[in-house]
């Protein structure tokens, strides 16, 4: 099964354990390119740390437009035009949110899901229109 729109891919096919392999492109220098290969043992130790992040200006756009609020360095990345907030928790953090992302909007389908994840650059609406079509299958 594959979503794909504008350059953002998501494929996922049947297997006896979970998997991903994503791939992440951001044009901010500080961001750049990350690839992560992960299985569900890398969960608790890489994936659940990796926190949220916006570039100061999406901050600035966001807060202008009233819809961020309760944001702290703790739960959130800010990336400056010439340095982050705070140390990165792991070398493929950014990546790895989006990993994080992607289970999380797996999860609205209520079950377990087995399969193995290839994905390229998706954000929350590619991940769940793949969600949409593993429950219509």
């Amino acid at each position: 099964m594959v979503v794909e729109r504008d350059g953002r891919r998501i494929e996922a096919r049947p297997d006896s354990r979970w998997s991903v392999d994503y791939a992440f492109d951001h044009p901010h220098p500080l961001i750049g390119r990350h690839e992560v290969s992960l299985g569900w043992d890398a969960y608790r130790a890489r994936i659940a740390p990796a926190r949220t992040f916006a570039t100061v200006r999406e901050i600035e756009a966001l807060t202008a437009q009233g819809l961020i609020s309760g944001g702290s360095e703790d739960n959130l990345l800010v990336v400056h035009d010439e340095r982050l907030s705070s140390p990165l928790r792991d070398a493929h953090e950014f990546a790895l949110h989006k990993v994080l992302d992607l289970i999380g909007d797996l999860a609205l389908l209520g079950r377990p899901v087995t399969v193995a994840l290839r994905a390229s650059k998706t954000g929350h609406a590619e991940n769940q229109a793949l969600a949409r079509a593993l429950r219509s299958a």
